[in-house]
């Protein structure tokens, strides 16, 4: 079984007889170093998308796609969350470095809600997409599309944890359809905004911010349903006072 880029490479230079005269011996050289290099270049994009920022895939089950107009996320069923009550901050995500003030924009597709009675381990049928800051794995906020397989409902929702605890948030209509989601830190406040169109944005909440100067900010998805998700990412803008490289 090949199961890293070495043994790839190795595989490939067995196959290549060891002699056949110089101009043989450096088109085999040639080609082992174009494998090695193409290897390597698979990782980095695997692990760095440019304009969206670092795949986290704590579980490893999460693939990233490039698709026509943005990136998917696909979360198989389990539990894949991003509750620190609950200790559970495993959901898959891609992120970037920031500090200070910062404005992050990005549209979410439309996604069917779960079935009720679905959850996994105990939970509710519950699955979402969106926006998340991350300080650490006790201090974040995520703004997301969220689907309630017992409410058979679809709909915005903020949760702010501090210190592994649930502070702040709360849950607001919505229309069942691709929507834009933004997040602004402005000083002290965090404030959270949503349009369908890209042009009438509607302020949705706003909270009092507790976080660090140097966070991350990006998307994730989260799945704690028995059932394979799919989510879709378009447009990400991100404005900050300091982006970190």
């Amino acid at each position: 079984m090949i199961e890293s880029g070495q043994d790839a490479i190795r595989c490939f230079s067995c196959l290549l007889p060891a002699s056949q005269g110089p101009t043989f011996m450096a088109l085999r050289l040639l080609l082992i170093l174009s494998l090695s290099y193409f290897m390597a270049s698979a990782t980095l994009n695997a692990e760095e998308i440019p304009g969206w920022g670092e795949v986290v895939d704590p579980v490893g089950n999460c693939p990233v796609d490039f698709v026509e107009s943005g990136i998917s996320l696909s979360i198989p069923a389990g539990l894949h969350d991003m509750n620190p009550r609950l200790q559970v901050t495993n959901a898959p995500r891609v992120m970037q470095k920031i500090v200070g003030d910062f404005l992050y924009e990005v549209r979410v597709g439309d996604f069917p809600r779960p079935q009720a009675k679905s959850g996994v381990e105990g939970h509710a049928s519950y699955i979402a997409a969106g926006i998340l800051v991350w300080q650490d794995d006790r201090n974040l906020l995520r703004w997301t599309r969220t689907g309630s397989g017992e409410a058979n409902a679809v709909f915005l929702s903020c949760e702010q944890y501090e210190q592994g605890q649930l502070v702040g948030g709360g849950n607001f209509p919505m229309e069942d359809k691709p929507i834009t989601l933004r997040l602004e830190r402005r000083k002290d406040r965090l404030i959270l905004s949503a349009t369908y169109d890209n042009s009438t944005w509607r302020k949705v909440l706003e909270r009092r911010c507790t976080l660090q100067k140097d966070l991350e900010v990006g998307i994730l998805g989260l799945n704690v349903t028995q059932k394979d998700v799919e989510y879709r990412f378009e447009a990400p803008y991100l404005l900050s006072s300091e982006q970190v490289q």
